[in-house]
Order: C-alpha cells, then structure tokens, then sequence
C-alpha cells in the first residue's frame, strides 16, 4: 500500500496499531482454544467409539469450550467521508488532508475534491472562521505546492511552487505544458490574490507589502493593510484551481 499523505508505499500489514494487534492476539487465542478443545473432544469420541464393548472399555465425558467475546479497550479516531479510488477501486477512508490513493498511490482528481470537502466541512465547524480560513487557504497553496512537487524534474530544483507563475514557467520549460492555460483573467487574478494572502498571513503577519503588490498590482491601494479573508474566495480559488491540479495530475510522474 502507499502512505496517503507523502506516497511511499509499504506492507499493508504495517498498518495495524500496537492496540489492534494485542486485540487480534487476544480473539486468536480464543478462538484457537475453542478449536483446539473441539479436536480434543473429537479424538476421544472416537477412541470412545472404538472401546465400546471388549476387555478394555473406554468412556468420554463431551468436553466443550466456547471462544469467550473479546471486546476492544480501545477507540477507533473517528476519520473523513469513505472515498472510492477510480483508478484501482480501492474503499478507503483517510484523515484529514492526503494526496495519494493509499490502494494505487495515484493521484487524481478524486484526492483534490476529497480535500476541498474536508476543508469546507473544517470551515462549516469552526468557531474560529478567520483562523480556519487562514489554515484553508494556506492548505490550499499546499496542495497545488505537493502536485507540482510530484511532476517536477531535477532542472525543476531550486522552483518555488509557492509562486504561481514561477511554477507555470519551470512546467513550460522543462515539460512543455501551461499549467494555467484555459483560466479566464478572473480565475487568474482570484489565484495570485489566494496565493499572495496566503504568503501575506504565513510571512508577514498578515498585512499587504510591497512583494504581495508586485504579485498583484490591482491592490496597490490596499499596501500596508490587512489582507481579508472570505469563504468565496477560498471557494472560487478552489474551483480555478481544480482544472489546474487536473492537467498536473494527468502528466505524467518522471
């Protein structure tokens, strides 16, 4: 199987928890006596049978033993919406955000959408709503940051793919794709708005500076002020972003 959160792939036995293991022994040991009582029970039965009349008789009292219940002490974390990958079939269910399928380690469509949903369920809970959005919209980032990562090549090292467009012109130049291409100028400018946010409240407290004002010139009358936050921003970044990770999720892995 494959880690759903950084893709390496390993045995799927792995993936027992200590306090699983210790219930499984303990229902194994049950039902091996049960077993092992009911072949005991068996053997002298028939040696009973065998000895029935002669000199040298054998009785047998029945010996019975019933698999006592094991219950577990321990409580399954609770974990997001069951999933069915497309490529390989596999049912699973992952917590929090991932991106690879843990049955085919392939990503797709289905991941992003997957994540999308736990961040808006993430946002419909909250109490904090600005600090959730500020995690959304940073997950956001770093999700298209984990694909690029994944499709990139050796000439890609040293590629911000923190930076929309720097990652648009390593892809165009290396592997000969436009990333963006299709987006309309509105789709364009609500990602470098996310993006720049996004950098603002992880690298600068929050507040619009001169590096969020070249990325997004629009905004210059905003420089110096606190860069907002909406749930429909988020959401239209999400979906103009969703045709982008499509076309990365489609190119092949070097």
């Amino acid at each position: 199987m494959y880690c759903p959160y950084c893709g390496d792939s390993f045995p799927k036995e792995s993936l027992f928890t200590r306090d699983q293991l210790s219930h499984i022994e303990k229902q194994a040991v049950e039902h091996g006596k049960e077993h092992v009582y009911a072949e005991i029970d068996k053997m002298f039965s028939d040696l009973a049978r065998q000895f029935r009349s002669g000199p040298v008789r054998f009785q047998h009292k029945p010996i019975r033993y019933k698999a006592k219940p094991v219950f577990a002490k321990y409580r399954e974390k609770e974990v997001d919406s069951e999933l069915t990958c497309p490529e390989c079939g596999v049912v699973f269910q992952v917590f929090g955000i991932f991106g690879f399928c843990p049955g085919c380690g392939t990503e797709n469509q289905l991941i992003y959408d997957a994540n999308m949903a736990i961040l808006h369920r993430e946002l419909a809970t909250a109490q904090d709503k600005q600090r959730a959005l500020r995690h959304a919209y940073s997950d956001l980032v770093s999700a298209f940051e984990a694909f690029c990562a994944r499709r990139a090549l050796e000439e890609f090292r040293g590629t911000n793919f923190q930076d929309l467009f720097e990652a648009r012109r390593a892809f165009k130049e290396f592997r000969g794709i436009d990333i963006l291409e299709g987006l309309s100028a509105g789709e364009l400018l609500t990602l470098r708005r996310t993006f720049q946010k996004r950098n603002a409240h992880v690298h600068n407290g929050g507040v619009i500076g001169e590096r969020f004002i070249r990325r997004v010139p629009e905004d210059t009358a905003l420089l110096g002020q606190r860069a907002e936050l909406s749930l429909e921003e988020f959401e239209a970044a999400a979906n103009a972003l969703r045709s982008v990770i499509d076309r990365l999720s489609r190119l092949a892995r070097p």
